[in-house]
């Protein structure tokens, strides 16, 4: 092996430390020690201390069960550094801007993480009464209007694996806290191509979302007008609202090679 082999320099533990962090995908969110092992080829005693290393960083975490693993917060963060420098939040924020100018009302943009939604982007209204979330906070998906159109990419089978022991909480009257309930209403959601949420956290604050596609027509982020019950809780502006949400969120989509069948 020559000194210019790029293999040279390679160091075997953070290769396998990293194997690891890309083992957990959408459809595989927890492992126990044996996957891990068997995943890479190596021994339970070298998978536990690569194991052991990682959740004593906070990159992983115990599962509820206690016996295997998932993703742990210091994961996210570097997913969502990632995810700040991606072209599709570089494509959208003129847009998103475009959107607060042209209603004075906050507009946001977020991805999903599980069964949580995270800000991604935000630009920021003077009203008097308006969002003050920011970027990185997150927010359960299931009692949002931009996290049930991020769900709105699922099909009901996945939601329900992705809810399966996950409590619902309440945060308003109208939040879905069974299954059934929020599988019909992302169901909706779906098929209307937006959504809309009264007071979800805050008292008085209306939300309408709508959900940005990429070129393979999978959801990948929402974006909403966010704002005082009094400034959007009125028929014709809130039809007004609807429209620009959507013809914004389909413009970021079209820009992202997202292509409408029909």
């Amino acid at each position: 092996m020559s000194e210019t082999d790029p293999n040279t320099y390679i160091a075997p533990a953070l290769q396998r430390g990293l194997a690891i962090l890309e083992l957990f995908t959408p459809q595989r969110r927890t492992l126990s020690l044996t996957d891990i092992a068997k995943a890479l080829g190596i021994g339970r005693a070298s998978a536990y201390r690569l194991v052991f290393t990682l959740e004593h960083l906070g990159y992983i975490g115990r599962a509820g069960d206690g016996k295997s693993y998932r993703l742990a917060p210091r994961s996210m963060q570097l997913g969502y550094h990632y995810l700040s420098g991606l072209d599709g939040i570089e494509v959208a924020i003129p847009y998103i801007d475009g959107l607060r100018d042209s209603t004075q009302i906050s507009t946001h943009m977020a991805v999903r993480d599980g069964t949580e939604i995270v800000y991604v982007y935000r630009a920021h209204s003077h009203m008097t009464l308006s969002s003050n979330i920011a970027v990185g906070y997150r927010l359960p998906a299931h009692a949002t209007a931009m996290g049930r159109m991020l769900l709105s990419g699922l099909t009901d089978e996945a939601i329900a694996q992705l809810y399966t022991g996950v409590r619902l909480d309440r945060y308003s009257d109208t939040t879905a806290v069974t299954l059934t309930s929020l599988i019909q209403e992302v169901a909706e959601d779906r098929k209307r191509g937006w959504t809309m949420n009264r007071s979800s956290f805050v008292s008085g604050i209306v939300a309408i979302a709508a959900a940005i596609r990429d070129h393979r027509g999978e959801v990948i982020a929402a974006i909403n007008l966010s704002g005082p019950s009094a400034v959007m809780d009125q028929p014709a502006t809130l039809d007004h609202l609807r429209t620009k949400v959507v013809e914004t969120a389909d413009a970021i989509s079209h820009q992202l090679g997202y292509l409408p069948r029909g």
